[in-house]
């Protein structure tokens, strides 16, 4: 995981927020002509994320049990708290940027999941990243396999997941505005019960 450092720049930072963003634009112009269809690519888009999220973060760098057991239970000590004191700047800049990568890391997980949902809930799938999160870095404790378990970790994987959500919902207002309202209207306007119950069954 901490690879990732030596690509992640104002550059690259850039270019990943531009394509997400324009990423949830297409899945909410898509919504609009095909909702069922959109969230069946939305799911499946979410489990590679997640598949690629697990394996950034859960495979071993050393053997099981090798490492030294540490755990930052402080938020922000690597960053601005006393043991920033203590480090060259470029230690500081590294720390920053992998919680950066930290976070750009949960922000598809978070788009995805808000975009695969019918009736998509922002609290909700935030607590999911956080509980996502907390199970990944317990998972890292018990495998003692060198890698630090950082409630920092846990906070910056949180937000990337909100601003995955927010993105998502940002784009949903704009480009897909009143889809479920037209499924709806065109599917069942003869009897509102028939509406509802092909709500519940469309996917």
């Amino acid at each position: 995981m901490w690879r990732i450092v030596f690509y992640v720049n104002v550059w690259t930072v850039s270019l990943f927020l531009v394509v997400v963003a324009v990423v949830a634009v297409g899945l909410g112009v898509w919504r609009r002509t095909s909702p069922r269809r959109q969230r069946r690519v939305a799911r499946v888009l979410w489990v590679v994320c997640l598949a690629l999220v697990l394996a950034a973060t859960v495979i071993p760098d050393r053997p099981i049990g090798s490492g030294v057991p540490y755990v930052a239970m402080i938020p922000g000590e690597g960053l601005w708290g006393s043991a920033a004191d203590y480090m060259y700047a470029s230690e500081r800049h590294m720390i920053l940027v992998l919680q950066v990568a930290n976070a750009a890391m949960f922000v598809p997980l978070g788009l995805f999941a808000y975009t695969a949902a019918r009736r998509p809930s922002l609290p909700g799938i935030v607590l999911g990243c956080l509980a996502l999160s907390v199970m990944i870095e317990a998972v890292q404790l018990v495998m003692n396999a060198g890698r630090v378990v950082d409630v920092d970790d846990v906070i910056f994987n949180t937000l990337g997941g909100l601003v995955g959500c927010l993105l998502a919902k940002a784009a949903w207002a704009v480009t897909g505005r009143g889809a479920e309202k037209d499924v709806r209207r065109h599917a069942g306007q003869a009897h509102p019960l028939r509406a509802w119950l092909l709500d519940q069954f469309r996917g």
